[in-house]
């Protein structure tokens, strides 16, 4: 038998982690200046500096002070596998946007167009564990457990039947589906791979993941 343990211990949501407020004369890179950014590589966000090591990736947004919804906003960097993605999201209208994809690293932010009020961009309480790998061959199904929970934190428990190899990016189901305290479930048996996916949570929140395969 295997055990497969993971911390989530993720910090305080940082609204401007990313890119502080600025604006530009017109189409331009923002700036990756913000207190997440200043922590490994300068001028670029990357997951391991600020959040604990079973935290594999993070959604974004973007905010502004005023109407930048004629702007488009195209983030490049890492997803949650380490590959190389990138996304348009169109500006905002003093509501922030999130992006769709989850981030490990964010190595550029353009505009295509002036930013004529102050834009700020930092990570949201919404992210997803490191995968682990399980037994599919496995006559019975495996035990996956979120234990400890502390604090507010909502949770999907989620596995996937592709192999690593094959495709990205994975699909997933929810096999648990917004939990909010400790649970242990099995998975449909046949599954590959499974993780935690954190759909929100509040300062303080943590949660020890553990998975027991054959």
């Amino acid at each position: 038998m295997t055990i497969n343990s993971f911390d989530i211990d993720p910090p305080d949501v940082d609204p401007d982690g990313i890119c502080e407020n600025q604006t530009t004369a017109g189409a331009a890179n923002l700036v990756l200046n913000g207190a997440l950014c200043d922590l490994g590589t300068a001028g670029q966000f990357d997951i391991g500096d600020s959040y604990s090591s079973g935290i594999a990736a993070v959604k974004v947004a973007i905010d502004s002070a005023g109407d930048v919804s004629s702007v488009n906003f195209t983030v490049t960097g890492l997803n949650q596998y380490g590959v190389s993605v990138s996304e348009v999201i169109t500006g905002v209208t003093t509501t922030a946007v999130e992006s769709t994809l989850y981030y490990s690293q964010i190595t550029q932010i353009a505009a295509d167009a002036a930013v004529g009020s102050n834009v700020f961009v930092g990570p949201v309480d919404d992210f997803v564990s490191q995968i682990c790998p399980v037994n599919w061959q496995a006559t019975e199904a495996y035990t996956t457990a979120a234990m400890n929970v502390t604090g507010t934190i909502n949770y999907d428990m989620q596995a996937s039947f592709d192999q690593i190899r094959d495709q990205n990016p994975l699909y997933w189901y929810s096999y648990q589906a917004s939990k909010t305290a400790t649970l242990a479930a099995e998975a449909v048996r046949h599954s590959v791979t499974v993780r935690l996916l954190v759909n929100s949570y509040s300062s303080g929140a943590e949660l020890q993941y553990q998975v027991v395969g054959q």
